[in-house]
């Protein structure tokens, strides 16, 4: 990768970055459609939502700092392994940031990091480490009504009652994701879908992918 790169974890105090950039990122962004064949038609896919977005990569804590590293003041390779691992049993969602190139922000879960040291460089830590993107989910609640006996379904309930009275416009800055832009204008990031449909033309087609400068229409919730 790119000396201009830099990699990141984040979660609330807690902000880890790569001090030996990986030669490459793997993201895959899967689908989940369903095939199936018609009479007189054959195969056809009916389209589904798309799957999260896999990440994967691999690198090495090194034990002294050296012209490949990213920065100078590196931690121990020991301590960057208690950061990743406390990051992936924390139970909660963590930022993964790629500043310059893919210019990729959103949040993860880490689902796999396995670590080993290597003859001729024991102090050094190798590792590979499996991401996956983490979406939120709004919470659906069902009223039994006793007297009918029958089940009904409310509207999904949003985590927070903030919402926008009206649409507007907002211009993205640095570091910003929808799903950070969704949770301040309608105080949940999972709502992010409705500014990436609004704004499909000024964005693309990853909702992942926004630049510095580029306006977007926010809707009325």
């Amino acid at each position: 990768m790119s000396s201009s790169c830099q990699m990141y974890l984040a979660q609330q105090h807690t902000k880890f970055r790569f001090p030996v950039l990986p030669e490459k990122v793997g993201i895959s962004y899967g689908s989940n459609n369903d095939k199936m064949r018609v009479c007189s038609v054959g195969e056809v896919t009916v389209i589904q939502d798309s799957e999260a977005a896999s990440i994967k990569f691999s690198s090495f804590f090194p034990k002294h700092y050296f012209s490949g590293c990213d920065y100078e003041h590196i931690p121990d390779p020991l301590s960057a392994v208690a950061t990743i691992l406390e990051l992936k049993n924390s139970g909660k969602p963590v930022r993964f940031t790629i500043t310059g190139g893919m210019n990729v922000s959103m949040y993860v879960t880490v689902e796999k990091f396995d670590t080993e040291e290597q003859g001729g460089d024991l102090e050094t830590i190798h590792y590979s480490i499996a991401l996956k993107e983490y979406r939120e989910v709004a919470i659906r609640q069902i009223k039994v009504e006793v007297s009918t006996k029958k089940a009904a379904i409310s509207a999904p309930v949003s985590r927070t009652d903030t919402a926008p009275s009206g649409g507007q416009t907002y211009t993205v800055a640095k570091g910003d994701c929808l799903w950070n832009i969704s949770k301040k204008f309608y105080g949940s990031g999972a709502k992010y879908t409705i500014i990436y449909n609004a704004n499909k033309s000024v964005i693309g087609g990853n909702p992942n992918l926004i630049y510095p400068g580029q306006v977007l229409t926010i809707p009325a919730a």
